[in-house]
């Protein structure tokens, strides 16, 4: 039995393993050894189910497939934005039931390799995802037959993967991930002890991904002024300028290269394109320094400044554009010695591997275990009515940042002498944030009604990051039963087994 460490990733999704010698090392594609790197995309029909570059080999001849990608920007979705594909027989894919498609091949990837099955497995996710999106996240898993023992945040994966050399020393690391399709900026302390996570920003708007589509969209613009089509309303089209953006926008990261031109053939005709490395530059800036805001913030909430932080590790693959490392260096002030890389691909999926081992061999009280302490990345509180400002408001009940686990006791009353219930709406909320994220109205009886009545609510934070609430009866000593109504976390454990249900009938890549 063997446990791993998955990156479940925008555009590309890893797993790794402690290995034999004690480092962690990745599983490498059933089909082609030399590839450790699985896009993420998903295509469900009447022969099976394709992963990968499989796939991707497959769109090259056939680009008009209808195909599941950038499924993780979806999790926590609820209603039709939950569906992020219907197959051959109409059947519906949620992003979480997408993801464990995915999360099935890299299984079979471990499991081939190792000739051995997997007993448990830890998932990085951003630092940002809220409960909902943390809960799909799990119900992946589910779905897909693992074991998930833990969820860990990517930052503090890649912080983890660096701490093997630096857990010696007491000192305050930046981390600035830029993956695929999010963007995570935290601070963590690192001590002989483990890692212990200070403050904590993100989005969901900056990445590679972002990078692609602005290539995309220069490409589109230049060829509808020449011929009067925007190749993007067609999706073979698309998917053709999706591939050579990215191919772009990896050349002009390379040393030594200064412009990229080439003659295109899109909608049937031909187009000579030509990018150099200054437009790539000045098409990505604004999303760069939308990251260093991002930055400045996180620092703000630990009342820190650049001047404290002792080094800034960089990952995710876009960090290995030369223009995000001119911004950061500018921003920072830091020497090249304080800003470095350790494998920005891998580096999520190794410290990921390192927990899951840490998780499998040995706990925080035997003193095996990695110590990692990581915060609330929202404010978490009810829904209530300002009669100040005569609106709906949040009372913050656990503050965003705070050390977890974290937990909050509220004493609230019942209004009226029949009252047999009562109704809160719980709440994520974050400053900067357009509007709140609603986890959904909980509704608790009461035996006795009567007004006045206490109902104690205590709502938490567990060590991964997911919400729980209960309510106590101080009068009669009982815990009441919780009752959710219209929830984002009761998402439905038939929906999980039915699409687990399709997953165990499908063949992948086969």
């Amino acid at each position: 039995m063997i446990t791993v460490g998955i990156d479940l990733g925008t555009t590309f999704s890893l797993i790794g393993q402690i290995n034999v010698h004690g480092v962690p090392a990745l599983f490498p594609d059933f089909h082609d050894t030399n590839q450790f790197r699985t896009p993420s995309v998903a295509y469900v029909g009447p022969d099976g189910c394709l992963v990968g570059d499989v796939l991707e080999d497959m769109l090259e001849d056939e680009p008009e497939m209808n195909v599941i990608r950038f499924p993780k920007l979806q999790m926590g979705n609820q209603g039709e934005e939950a569906i992020v594909f219907k197959d051959h027989e109409e059947r519906e894919w949620t992003a979480e039931a997408a993801s464990a498609l995915i999360l099935k091949k890299l299984q079979k990837d471990a499991e081939a390799f190792t000739n051995d099955t997997i007993e448990s497995c830890v998932i990085a996710v951003p630092a940002q995802f809220n409960d909902a999106q943390r809960r799909a996240t799990r119900d992946a898993g589910k779905i897909a037959g693992l074991n998930v023992t833990k969820l860990v945040e990517e930052p503090v994966a890649a912080a983890t993967y660096y701490g093997i050399d630096a857990k010696e020393s007491e000192q305050t690391l930046f981390v600035y991930d830029l993956g695929g399709g999010t963007f995570d900026a935290s601070i963590l302390q690192t001590s002989p002890d483990g890692l212990y996570v200070l403050a904590t920003e993100g989005s969901n708007k900056i990445g590679g991904k972002v990078f692609d589509e602005a290539i995309m969209n220069f490409i589109a613009q230049d060829f509808e002024q020449w011929h009067n089509i925007n190749p993007l309303t067609d999706p073979a089209t698309r998917m053709i300028l999706r591939k050579f953006a990215e191919q772009v926008k990896i050349k002009l990261s390379k040393p030594g290269s200064g412009k990229v031109k080439k003659t295109l053939l899109l909608a049937g005709k031909a187009h000579d394109f030509l990018m150099t490395k200054s437009q790539f530059e000045k098409l990505i800036a604004p999303y760069i320094d939308a990251s260093i805001e991002v930055c400045n913030k996180c620092l703000a909430g630990s009342a820190l400044d650049w001047s404290l932080i002792d080094k800034v590790l960089l990952t995710g693959g876009s960090t290995l554009i030369p223009a995000v490392h001119d911004r950061i260096n500018k921003e920072t002030g830091k020497n090249a010695n304080q800003i470095f890389m350790q494998q920005p691909h891998q580096a999520v999926a190794f410290g990921a591997a390192i927990i899951a081992a840490d998780c499998a061999g040995g706990t925080e009280d035997d003193g095996n275990a990695t110590v990692i302490q990581q915060i609330a990345s929202y404010d978490l509180g009810m829904r209530i009515w300002n009669r100040e400002t005569g609106a709906p408001d949040i009372k913050v009940l656990i503050k965003r940042n705070s050390p977890l686990p974290a937990k909050h006791t509220a004493t609230f009353y019942t209004n009226r002498e029949d009252q047999k219930r009562m109704v809160f709406e719980l709440c994520q909320s974050r400053e900067g944030d357009e509007g709140d994220t609603s986890l959904g109205h909980f509704a608790f009886q009461i035996d006795h009604p009567k007004k006045n009545y206490p109902l104690e609510i205590t709502v938490e934070y567990d060590t991964e990051g997911l919400v729980k609430v209960t309510a106590y009866d101080p009068r009669t000593g009982k815990e009441i039963k919780q009752l959710m109504e219209d929830t984002q976390q009761d998402s439905g454990f038939s929906d999980i087994m039915r699409q687990r249900e399709y997953l165990l009938n499908l063949r992948i890549n086969e």
